[in-house]
């Protein structure tokens, strides 16, 4: 709703006509416009002022909003922001409806996960790729979501400054209109979107949870690669040849599901970046093997968490492994430093190929 300023303007011109001299008449009439024209400034200022303390004066209450009006506020915000896929929803809300649906932050692997659920925003009947987690006050923004993946993060705000921001917009009449287009549905307590044979998410040991770094040498230059398990998650990045970096979400497969010994393009398309994990033994130690979701040949990737004696402590590190032999391919650990520190070194009780040594 846009404000109007009503400029009003009081004009007060004396005219004084007496018997003096055209001379004297014409000085008292220069004097008279003069005042008359100050006084005009004046109050014209004057209005302004009031005018400006009025626009000042609407205010969107943050805190008084409710579901709906909030999912209104942060798509009129990201669109405006941000553009994109956030502008895309706005255009389908406008066009149709929007469905906020809750879902469990510990599925995803963002950026800021906020604290408890994950807010996708998305035409009403369809998959959305915007999405918004909400830690303390403030709100945190993505876009290109997958289903249990991370996304782009755009940026943060809190909802009294997004407020102030379509407030200043003048924006408050789509803000309204398109509160009344917003549903919000709570899946926070199921797992969502599951097909395709996934029966649930796959849980990640929990001594691996968290984020690991290596260093290796590869003709002549370092690259550094880091390694970030959430709950059913593995994001996995370097600086050489991923920086964007990927992310694999762990399915189980239900029992009763036969994959397609020929997946279609479309079904191979849909399930990339779904991993079918297992607990391996070999050796002694328990591997994470994780493999494409419609993988037919080859072994997959392997990860375990294993104690090494290091400058006489002991040290957990996490092994990287691949192949027939599961041969050892990269070493990764806990901080940075010990991944520089330790670069390329390989461990006397471990498995690596005959092209290693």
């Amino acid at each position: 709703m846009r404000i109007k300023k009503w400029a009003v303007m009081a004009l007060f011109c004396g005219i004084f006509l007496t018997g003096c001299s055209k001379q004297t008449a014409s000085k008292e009439a220069s004097n008279s416009s003069n005042k008359s024209s100050q006084s005009s400034k004046s109050s014209v200022k004057k209005t302004s002022k009031a005018s400006s303390s009025s626009a000042k004066a609407v205010k969107l209450d943050a805190a008084k909003l409710t579901p709906q009006e909030s999912g209104s506020l942060i798509t009129l915000y990201c669109s405006d922001r941000f553009g994109g896929e956030w502008s895309n929803l706005l255009q389908a809300g406008q066009n149709g409806s929007l469905t906020i649906t809750l879902h469990k932050t510990s599925d995803y692997e963002f950026k800021q996960p906020g604290s408890g659920y994950a807010y996708e925003a998305a035409a009403s009947g369809q998959t959305g790729t915007t999405y918004y987690t909400l830690s303390g006050s403030t709100f945190y923004f993505y876009q290109g979501v997958k289903v249990a993946g991370s996304g782009s993060f755009l940026g943060q705000a809190t909802k009294q400054e997004m407020a102030d921001y379509i407030v200043k917009k003048g924006q408050l009449a789509e803000f309204k209109q398109l509160a009344k287009k917003v549903e919000i549905v709570d899946k926070s307590g199921q797992t969502q979107r599951l097909s395709e044979g996934r029966s649930g998410y796959f849980t990640i040991p929990a001594e691996m949870q968290g984020t690991w770094y290596s260093a290796s040498n590869y003709d002549g230059e370092t690259t550094h690669s880091k390694y970030v398990f959430g709950q059913s998650t593995i994001f996995i990045q370097d600086d050489k040849h991923n920086r964007k970096g990927h992310t694999t979400t762990l399915y189980t497969r239900a029992a009763n599901y036969k994959a397609p010994d020929y997946p279609s393009e479309e079904q191979i398309k849909k399930a990339e970046g779904w991993g079918l994990p297992k607990i391996v033994q070999y050796k002694g130690i328990n591997y994470l093997n994780v493999m494409g979701w419609y993988q037919g040949a080859g072994d997959g990737e392997y990860f375990a968490v294993h104690t090494e004696n290091i400058d006489g402590n002991d040290v957990q590190v996490l092994i990287c492994a691949g192949g027939a032999g599961i041969w050892v391919d990269g070493i990764a650990y806990r901080s940075q430093a010990m991944a520089e520190k330790m670069q390329d070194h390989q461990f006397d009780d471990l498995n690596y190929s005959d092209s290693d040594n």
